[in-house]
């Protein structure tokens, strides 16, 4: 009996011991990993590190280079195990995939201005790069060197790792500046990868950050537990990431599976279905492609447009989204007076540009991409809409002009004819020196006839000038008797019988048919001809373009052209009242021919074959945004099947066309509505299509009269001078007698 209580007693004893001692070594390790989270946190991202590396095997994510980034107050080794878990992978795969690690570090926020970024590539051989920032406000674009230079070249997409220990919204700030700048980016939000390692109570937070993770499309958070408890009661890690539309278009937490799997998409695309989220979107005052009614209030409050069938009949049957839409915001700060978008002198941005840079829009539309806007916003790689500058103007009138009697010939061909008359006269003249010189003009060998009367007169210079004119005229020709003279005479009558039939058959045409006045066909005819010019301002970006240009035309279109705003409707009005030509977008042009001008004003119009500033219009965002890819990929099918053309068409006919004629004949002006052709191209024969033979008329009676008074002067020139000297004898008489009795009453004076 005392024996078993002997043995009972040091049985329990033992036991105790070894309670007591598992117990202690339990503590002890429990106060390690507590003194272990309190200073490096290396068990928490221990247990992330396995997560990363097989993540990083995935199929899409294989040819990924990879950045890390590590906040500096965070010492522990992940980073350097990450790398040295990776390069062994690489030693059999060299060329495979570059690495790139960013220690991000703020030593208190007071030393915000002392940030120190240290890049370090690794390569085989390693290579390291630092540099040192003097400010966040002056974080540099393309940041680091070596990686945007990288991405000039290649397409390989990035993976970068963010080990986070808390929620610090300066750290993602500048994370985001200097990693999704809008031009050039390092990484891009809609298309590379994230991974955002943190503690699991601050996972969610963190996801939602508007800073940086709440505008990346691809993403993750791999959470890890803070405390020995939890790393020892709970899975490893919590994975999750944000559906952004999931929430009936508003953001909610996705929680994945905590084990890992090759077949799991740890990166889905989550914008394919917005469940009912509003969209805002701003545009130009530009009715030709969209029109909304202001205070812009309401959902899908488009009232016509293309751009409103896009939205409401093809895109939104896609994406399960709606809009609203408002006319961009001014210089006033309110909607409705802005344009596509220009930067004030302060450096800001109104217009569509500015309102995507201030978040007020989602989407911009009907907005071009200039050099100086992509280094603020973004665009859709397919464009939906186009459209280029060109000009317009009335058709041309006929001329009528005495000035009709020489447009059968050229100058160059009056010149001709000229030439050849004098060649002629140089030729009878050599002729009848060489008759003389050879004594081969003897008798009546140079005499000449005339409707078969030979006259006894020599074949002189007034007779060679009177054959010439009548031979143009196809009048009775004085023709010498001599042989060789003959023979040139019968050459140079067939000449003329020529040259007076062709200028004949063209003249009938041009006083039948005048000419019609010829109209610009190029911006450089428009800018130095007498038409005055008027630009139709719709957007910003074309007139910025023509007036930064250093082309000589277009320098002088920019001085002498008016500028005409708003609606534009005046600039079309002064071409069919004027001689005037009107610069504008295609499309506008077409818009308000069909909505405000008559048919007959309308076949006015003649469209100038030359254009210039061509655009291709797609949708405008943020710098990649996450709608951008998604909503390009669908936008490029419908350039495919010409559908802007068509619903164009359709929307020009039904909310346009239509509309402006039953308002014609509710209003009693049916007579614009009619196409009647009368008194366009009328051709019936008039006084003014052969003015100018009345003026040639006039002209040579003129001329005659001085003819016969010359005559008349010549052939009574004698009996003229004797009635003169008659005249200024009696004259001198008179004046003798005036004079001599001026002097004696001078005499009796004195």
């Amino acid at each position: 009996m005392v024996h078993f209580e002997t043995i009972f007693l040091l049985i329990l004893f033992v036991t105790l011991i070894f309670v007591g001692v598992v117990a202690a070594g339990r503590g002890k390790r429990d106060f390690e990993v507590v003194k272990s989270h309190k200073g490096e946190n290396i068990d928490a991202n221990q247990a992330s590190i396995p997560f990363f590396t097989k993540l990083l095997t995935m199929e899409k994510l294989a040819a990924c280079n990879v950045l890390l980034f590590q906040d500096r107050d965070n010492n522990d080794d992940s980073v350097t195990e990450i790398i040295s878990s990776l390069e062994s992978r690489r030693l059999h795969a060299p060329h495979q995939r570059s690495y790139f690690t960013v220690k991000y570090g703020f030593p208190s926020q007071a030393q915000i201005d002392d940030l120190l970024v240290t890049v370090q590539e690794f390569h085989l051989p390693s290579k390291n790069i630092s540099a040192s920032l003097s400010s966040p406000d002056t974080l540099p674009v393309k940041y680091p060197i070596t990686v945007s230079n990288y991405h000039r070249h290649g397409e390989q997409c990035i993976v970068a790792a963010l080990f986070v220990s808390d929620k610090r919204t300066q750290f993602m700030k500048q994370i985001y500046n200097m990693l999704t700048p809008v031009y050039i980016p390092i990484t891009r939000k809609d298309e590379d990868f994230y991974v955002f390692m943190t503690p699991r109570d601050t996972l969610d937070q963190i996801l939602l950050m508007p800073q940086l993770p709440g505008r990346i499309k691809f993403k993750i958070g791999v959470g890890h537990e803070t405390t020995a408890v939890a790393v020892r009661n709970s899975s490893p890690v919590t994975l999750k990431s944000v559906c952004f539309f999931c929430n009936s278009g508003f953001p909610q937490i996705v929680e994945y599976p905590s084990e890992f799997s090759p077949d799991f998409d740890y990166f889905p695309d989550f914008v394919i279905n917005l469940n009912g989220r509003t969209l805002y979107v701003s545009c130009p005052y530009i009715r030709a492609r969209v029109e909304a009614d202001p205070p812009y209030k309401g959902l899908a409050n488009a009232r016509r447009g293309i751009w409103k069938i896009l939205f409401e009949e093809y895109l939104n049957l896609k994406f399960n989204f709606t809009y609203n839409i408002f006319v961009s915001t001014g210089t006033d700060g309110n909607f409705g007076g802005g344009g596509t978008g220009v930067q004030l002198a302060n450096g800001t941005w109104i217009g569509v540009t500015g309102d995507l840079i201030s978040g007020k829009a989602d989407i911009g539309i009907v907005t071009a991409n200039t050099p100086k806007r992509i280094h603020y916003v973004d665009f859709t790689e397919a464009f939906f809409d186009f459209g280029f500058l060109t000009y317009v103007t009335s058709e041309g009138v006929r001329i009528f002009s005495p000035a009709a009697l020489l447009w059968p010939f050229d100058l160059l061909m009056w010149g001709c004819i000229f030439v050849s008359t004098i060649v002629a006269f140089i030729f009878f003249t050599i002729i009848i020196k060489a008759i003389f010189w050879l004594d081969l003009g003897s008798g009546d060998s140079l005499n000449f006839a005339r409707r078969g009367m030979v006259s006894h007169q020599i074949w002189n210079f007034k007779y060679q000038i009177q054959f010439v004119l009548t031979s143009f005229l196809d009048q009775d020709c004085v023709l010498p008797t001599f042989a060789p003279l003959r023979t040139f005479v019968a050459i140079w009558l067939f000449f003329t019988l020529v040259v007076t039939t062709i200028y004949r058959s063209k003249l009938v045409s041009l006083l039948a048919f005048p000419l019609i006045e010829t109209l610009p066909q190029t911006f450089d005819d428009l800018a130095y001809s007498k038409y005055s010019v008027g630009f139709m301002k719709h957007g910003d970006s074309a007139y910025n373009t023509l007036a930064d240009s250093t082309d000589p035309v277009y320098v002088k279109l920019i001085n002498e052209m008016e500028v005409v705003t708003g609606y534009g409707l005046e600039c079309l009005e002064k071409v069919v009242t004027q001689k005037y030509g009107c610069i504008a977008y295609d499309f506008a042009l077409r818009h308000l021919k069909d909505r405000n001008l008559s048919e007959a004003d309308t076949r006015k119009l003649v469209f100038a074959p030359a254009h210039t500033y061509n655009i291709y219009l797609g949708l405008a965002t943020e710098g990649k945004s996450i709608l951008r890819n998604n909503f390009g990929k669908w936008l490029s099918h419908t350039r495919a099947f010409h559908l802007e053309d068509v619903w164009e068409a359709r929307d020009m006919y039904y909310t346009v066309r239509v509309l402006k004629r039953e308002w014609w004949f509710a209003t009693n002006q049916s007579e614009k509505a009619s196409i009647s052709s009368a008194g366009v191209g009328d051709d019936n024969l008039t006084l003014k299509h052969i003015s100018g033979s009345f003026y040639i008329l006039f002209t040579l009676l003129a001329i005659c009269t001085v003819a016969f008074i010359y005559e008349h002067v010549q052939a009574n020139w004698k009996c003229l001078k004797r009635r003169w000297k008659k005249i200024r004898g009696k004259i001198t008489i008179c004046c003798d007698k005036v004079f001599v009795v001026s002097n004696t009453e001078m005499d009796a004076y004195t």
